[in-house]
């Protein structure tokens, strides 16, 4: 299996065609499909399906072209680091990111790390756990900022805590059960869940479970903020938020928090990295300015444990 084999899985996965892949990669397309055809013998697996709209990637094909993006960004990120090293400034950092990772650490990181490093390609994806993880497993992001729960189980990655954050209820300010102050009086409320099923915000009925309050099985999955925000106005349901996103949102949407009694969980919004896959000079600068912005925020008493204090 040779390098520009693995780089043409990729290229014509992601362009849908050999046509397209060829024209991407600067080769011509039957010298492209002889590459392909090459691999496909020497590993005696189909890679790809012809169809009369493109191709498509074959189960084992699927498995094949995972392992190649980890490959190809595994080289992506050598190259930037020894240009990195000469001191050149380029190369590319992404970044998975919470919304409130979004809103209140990296714009003041990426201020400062810009001081350093202009003309660094940083690509910001709004992501949330468990995807998030999975990406950064997979090496399609090189920092991950947001809750997570406890990672133990996944002994490929750094967990960093950087400050706890609490979590609220919130409807809109026209629903008429926005006064309840017990999660039993909203057992039968629509609910919507901000992101996947196993999310910060399932998390969190996870953890009232332990209370005896189950959050009701009619929810809807969202992983858009801006429609969470219009499904609240429009539907009369509730949501789980952290405290500090909510801080963001409510003044000019008209969310309010429900001013419920029972006692809520907590969530650490932590950095995470690859335990097996060290940062480029400019990826690990701009972790340390994201800590930085993390502590400068529990100072000014942005986290609940300072709040407390």
């Amino acid at each position: 299996m040779q390098l520009n084999q693995i780089e043409a899985v990729v290229a014509i996965a992601e362009a849908g065609s050999f046509r397209k892949a060829a024209e991407v990669l600067g080769r011509t397309q039957p010298t492209l499909t002889k590459s392909i055809k090459a691999l496909e013998a020497s590993v005696n697996l189909v890679i790809f399906d012809r169809t009369p709209r493109g191709v498509q990637l074959t189960e084992g094909g699927e498995k094949l072209y995972k392992r190649a993006c980890t490959i190809m960004a595994d080289i992506r990120a050598m190259e930037d680091e020894v240009a990195q090293m000469a001191g050149l400034d380029g190369g590319r950092v992404r970044i998975g990111v919470s919304p409130v990772a979004g809103t209140v650490i990296v714009p003041r990181a990426l201020s400062q790390f810009r001081k350093r490093w202009p003309r660094v390609e940083i690509e910001l994806i709004n992501v949330l756990y468990p995807e998030s993880i999975n990406q950064l497993r997979e090496a399609a992001l090189e920092i991950v900022l947001g809750p997570v729960p406890e990672l133990d189980a996944y002994g490929s990655v750094i967990v960093e805590p950087l400050f706890d954050i609490d979590m609220v209820v919130v409807a809109h300010k026209e629903n008429a059960a926005r006064h309840a102050t017990k999660l039993s009086e909203l057992a039968d409320a629509h609910w919507i869940v901000h992101g996947s099923r196993e999310g910060p915000s399932s998390l969190f009925a996870g953890r009232t479970a332990q209370t005896g309050w189950q959050m009701p099985k009619a929810v809807t999955n969202c992983h858009s903020l801006p429609t969470v925000i219009a499904l609240l106005r429009e539907t009369d349901a509730f949501c789980v938020l952290s405290k500090q996103l909510f801080n963001t949102i409510a003044e000019s949407h008209g969310v309010v928090t429900v001013p419920i009694a029972d006692p809520l969980p907590r969530f650490p919004l932590s950095m995470v990295t690859q335990k097996t896959r060290p940062l480029t000079p400019a990826a690990a600068e701009l972790a340390q300015h994201i800590r930085r912005r993390a502590n400068t925020l529990v100072q000014e008493g942005y986290s609940g444990d300072a709040q407390r204090e």
